[in-house]
């Protein structure tokens, strides 16, 4: 028997080329090694990676004898790149790959395994147990590989290493684990310090309170049956966990949160978590920005159970598609319509944000049928409307041959948003299969609606300019009237906003291909991976123009509004001193926006007080509903001025922003992806009289904060 102890690397690798791409502590790995050591104790040492270039140097410098890599779609091909290193090192190294980028189709499994000869062995599905049975069989037979693959694992999958010298390779498959029901069964990875060295004031804090998904929508991994039970961690542990997270983040500037839960606010043991991150806050002020899905239906308990948490979180509605055919082809259902404006109006008049997802092209979907849905989400005061390319991902049902084929699916390649990396001088790249047509929408309709989708994501969503929708919905111009106006004038929007909305159309069909072949040729060859590397493509390109939108180019979008509503509302008047009036409405509103949204994510303005006089009591106007015109809302003398500031919270989570990230435009797009609520970072306001600032969206009642000014 070897006494020597089994060395275990665990990574969740992250690109780090541009930006870090995924910047969260990694938890999973935590739990895995958490869960060994508790069960081999001082049979095994157990360390863990995040960045591939501290991966890479301490397994050529001090070899493991199983390295365990976490398998996403944004990191598979680096985790199998880190993987075939290893194997040159150490040629008897058990190499492991485990995740949700992985076939549930048994009949697509084994093509998978043959494309990844560097991985010994995958998990399925959870993998505390699964990781611990491959330790167990390693040290069981005293590191012997051959012994190690005689027969099947439970919990894993792999191609008998003997039989890839002959023709027919045989696939071993152990029995389907029994997920873990008693979560504590897991030892907390943070608690027990595992993860102490990436508090390093790069990665968010990640905590998981639950697992499971009642749900079985069709294109997400956790549809799967093998998932429906919801399984917890305990009150205690959850308490315990944003405790210790808080006393560490404290003395980093950390300003965000991320949630695993994929339904959070759904179940009643979610309001103690809220009431447990309230008193972080107080404590440490951490979080001031909570990223989490919320449950898709119980809209109304989630309200309630989220409440506390204020514009620290947002509540979303993953509707999908509003297209009932639709639904039922990926066994969906969704809140009705008029349940939704409730939501969504109950919601704004506390001064929350709410967020709404779309995914396209689903199966039956049409561009006639997409544009109707999203005009009801739009004119049902919903504050953000995320629209995704749908992702043909493993282990959902888009990578079925039958179910694609059902719905005629289009497919194209494309890197997945700043996934690159050159890695002892080897590029390598993750890449994403997208849908971008089916029998029922072209790729023209596809090309259109994506630009669509811009638009909404940079005039609607986080409200910057919605003092401007508010104003024209008072002559019966919806939201969606008002997107389609713009949309249909865009010719006549400056150079600025022409040249942005002309490149992204381009650049959109441009980074998709029609093989996996076809784009690892392209982005090898130096000239065209110097592209990647400079930032010029590769990006997320809907935030990556938007950050474009709103930062380089929003006085322009703001003169454009006023152009276009000035040139509805005329239609509506004959009279000039009506159209007198509308004018310097509009001219109010343009100024108020111009100053709400000063300096935002933007390095070089000044992030002192803007002021400015107004005619009209906008803030009124805007607390009473915006429903009477704003002439009527004449400013008294002690009111005419507006102060526009950042509160040290703001300035705080700008800081760490840009510290973490950078400034550079893909920088700035990822940056918009980790900001919880865009409004929440708009200046806050008070008239010239008063010494307090409040939120432009808060009216004054129960949710009403008045902020300090800062020194």
């Amino acid at each position: 028997m070897n006494n020597k102890k089994l060395k275990v690397y665990l990574c969740d690798l992250t690109y780090d080329t541009i930006v870090l791409v995924s910047d969260t502590i990694p938890i999973n790995i935590g739990y895995i090694g958490s869960y060994i050591k508790k069960k081999f104790g001082k049979d095994v040492e157990v360390s863990l990676f995040k960045y591939p270039n501290e991966a890479i140097q301490e397994i050529k410098s001090n070899p493991p004898d199983m390295l365990g890599l976490s398998n996403y779609s944004w990191n598979s091909n680096l985790s199998e790149y880190i993987a075939s290193i290893a194997k040159k090192v150490n040629p008897n190294i058990v190499t492991i790959q485990g995740g949700t980028n992985f076939p549930y189709h048994e009949n697509l499994q084994k093509d998978f395994l043959l494309a990844r000869p560097d991985t010994d062995i995958y998990t399925i599905l959870e993998g505390e147990r699964s990781c611990s049975n491959i330790v167990k069989r390693i040290l069981e037979n005293n590191y012997d590989r051959k012994k190690i693959f005689e027969k099947p694992i439970d919990g894993c999958i792999f191609i008998d290493p003997e039989s890839y010298k002959s023709k027919n390779k045989t696939v071993l498959k152990g029995e389907i684990l029994e997920r873990i029901k008693d979560l504590d069964e897991i030892p907390s990875p943070y608690l027990t310090g595992i993860l102490d060295k990436f508090f390093d004031g790069k990665l968010t804090p990640f905590i998981e309170t639950n697992r499971g998904c009642p749900f079985t929508c069709s294109f997400c991994h956790t549809g799967d049956h093998y998932f429906r039970k919801l399984n917890k961690y305990s009150e205690d542990r959850v308490k315990n966990e944003i405790e210790y997270i808080g006393k560490k983040v404290n003395k980093l500037g950390i300003t965000n949160l991320h949630l695993a839960d994929v339904n959070f606010g759904m179940y009643p043991s979610d309001k103690k978590t809220c009431e447990f991150l309230v008193e972080s806050k107080k404590k440490y002020g951490w979080p001031l920005q909570i990223m989490g899905s919320t449950g898709k239906n119980n809209k109304k308990r989630i309200m309630k159970v989220t409440e506390i948490l204020g514009d620290m979180f947002v509540v979303n509605m993953a509707m999908q598609s509003m297209d009932e055919q639709v639904l039922k082809n990926v066994e969906r259902s969704n809140i009705k319509i008029d349940q939704m404006i409730e939501v969504n109006n109950n919601l704004r008049n506390k001064g929350r944000a709410t967020h709404v997802e779309l995914i396209l092209p689903l199966p039956g979907e049409t561009k006639e049928s997409f544009i109707k849905g999203l005009n009801s989400i739009l004119n049902s005061n919903a504050s953000q409307i995320c629209i995704y390319t749908l992702m043909m991902l493993y282990g959902t049902k888009f990578k079925d041959p039958k179910y694609r084929n059902q719905f005629d699916y289009k497919v194209k390649y494309r890197i997945v948003p700043l996934n690159f990396g050159e890695y002892e001088n080897q590029i390598v790249f993750d890449y994403e299969e997208a849908g971008v047509a089916t029998k029922d929408l072209s790729f023209e309709d596809y090309i259109f609606l994506r630009a669509l989708a811009l638009l909404v994501e940079s005039l609607h969503n986080g409200k910057p300019f919605n003092e401007f929708f508010q104003y024209a919905k008072l002559f019966n111009i919806q939201p969606a009237t008002m997107i389609k106006i713009l949309y249909d004038n865009i010719s006549s929007a400056t150079n600025k906003i022409r040249t942005i909305m002309n490149d992204f159309i381009k650049e959109t069909k441009n980074e998709l291909w029609s093989s996996e072949k076809e784009l690892i040729d392209y982005y090898r060859k130096d000239k065209n991976y110097l592209k990647l590397k400079n930032g010029e493509v590769g990006g997320n390109l809907i935030y990556k123009y938007k950050s474009k939108n709103i930062i380089e180019a929003s006085a322009d979008w703001i003169d454009f509004f006023e152009k276009q509503i000035l040139k509805a509302v005329k239609q509506k008047f004959q009279k000039a001193d009506s159209i007198k009036i509308a004018k310097s409405e509009i001219s109010e509103i343009s100024n108020f926006c111009r100053l709400k949204i000063n300096g935002l994510l933007n390095i070089n303005v000044d992030i002192g007080f803007v002021e400015s006089d107004f005619q009209y009591d906008i803030l009124k106007w805007i607390d009473d509903g915006a429903i009477n015109r704003l002439h009527e809302y004449e400013n008294s003398l002690d009111r005419k001025k507006l102060y526009f500031h950042l509160t040290s919270d703001q300035i705080k989570m700008r800081n760490d922003a840009f510290k973490r990230y950078g400034t550079d435009i893909n920088a700035l797009s990822k940056i918009v992806t980790r900001i919880s609520s865009l409004e929440s970072h708009y200046r806050k306001v008070r008239y010239g009289n008063e010494t307090y600032l409040r939120d432009i969206y808060k009216k004054p009642g129960d949710q009403f904060v008045r902020y300090a000014l800062s020194g």
